[in-house]
């Protein structure tokens, strides 16, 4: 019997309509939060329990493809109104530059990677770094000197003297011209970014003009000797504020997968006015920097007159408003009803 081409052509067409509408495998929460957590092992604690599964390094087109596929088969029905928006997020995330800023500046990834990959897949991934930055240039996005320096800070002696690779990275970070200032503002489509961290933390949609205006209304009423609080790098410094509260868990590897807003909504805590004048100072100092473009003197003063802190721990606390934007903001509400 012959068969036409047209003939073809129709049952081609139908098989891929067939294909096209056969239901996607759809991932529960519980799974999704597992496979995240091993998407995501360098920013995950118990790294041990990775031993059996390949390890993509962070931003390769790998990881990319495996965040795109998880986030785009999450079952929606598993999920609650809070973990959907932060569903939302992340994957509006992936609208933005990030991933042409490979190596995230709050991890020691050097370290991290001796630990739990072999020499030249960590040399591959300081290859693929250097060669991502360099494409990123392209696009003008570019790092700030913080993060630079924090890269260099990494890329140490002892790691560098048994890496060709890692002493190539080290003398293209030396030569790296950064970006004139810190702020997210200054990439492209910086302040959409921004914006949408804000959305998310804040859990309203504010400008940041709306939101400054607010913050210095507050300013008087929580004028009283804010809190010591021990501010590193590894961890949104909001976590420290919340160390009395249970930790809901979340998606988001950057927040150390706790949902922050979850964990603060649920928190029986009131914030005492010397924990709201810190939150409030790292609001400020997080939308004078991301937004108003405030250089680092501008950022320092204000965070060691507001904060009663030295140059020194003032500088830690503006790292960690560099590393986590916006984040401060879960708390807004909180610092409202002090």
């Amino acid at each position: 019997m012959k068969i036409s081409r047209r003939n073809i052509v129709c049952a081609l067409v139908a098989l891929t309509m067939a294909a096209c509408t056969e239901p996607q495998v759809q991932i529960s929460y519980e799974n999704l939060l597992k496979q995240f957590k091993q998407l995501n092992w360098f920013a995950y604690q118990n790294r041990s329990e990775q031993a059996d599964i390949l390890l993509e390094l962070p931003f390769t087109e790998r990881y990319l493809e495996q965040r795109h596929y998880l986030l785009a088969r999450a079952d929606l029905d598993s999920l609650t109104e809070a973990a959907e928006q932060e569903l939302q997020y992340l994957s509006i995330q992936q609208r933005y530059p990030e991933r042409f800023q490979p190596w995230p500046a709050h991890l020691n990834m050097a370290k991290i990677g001796q630990q739990q990959l072999t020499s030249s897949q960590l040399d591959n991934w300081y290859s693929y770094v250097k060669s991502r930055l360099n494409e990123a240039r392209e696009s003008k996005i570019v790092l700030n000197r913080i993060e630079k320096q924090q890269l260099l800070d990494y890329l140490a002696p002892d790691i560098t003297k048994h890496s060709s690779a890692a002493q190539d990275l080290v003398a293209y970070l030396e030569s790296y011209r950064v970006r004139s200032s810190l702020g997210m503002y200054q990439l492209p489509n910086g302040k959409e970014w921004y914006q949408s961290k804000l959305n998310f933390y804040s859990g309203s949609v504010r400008s940041p003009e709306a939101l400054f205006g607010e913050l210095q209304s507050l300013a008087g009423k929580t004028n009283e000797a804010p809190v010591k609080i021990n501010v590193g790098t590894h961890e949104p410094a909001v976590h420290q504020l919340l160390s009395n509260c249970d930790k809901v868990p979340g998606l988001n590897w950057r927040d150390g997968f706790v949902s922050l807003r979850q964990t603060v909504s649920q928190c029986k805590k009131i914030l005492t006015k010397g924990e709201a004048q810190v939150a409030l100072s790292m609001m400020e100092v997080d939308l004078g920097v991301h937004y108003f473009a405030w250089s680092q003197k501008q950022a320092l003063l204000a965070l060691q007159s507001r904060l009663a802190l030295n140059e020194d721990q003032a500088f830690v606390v503006l790292k960690n408003i560099l590393f986590y934007p916006a984040t401060s903001f879960v708390l807004l509400d909180s610092v409202i009803s002090v």
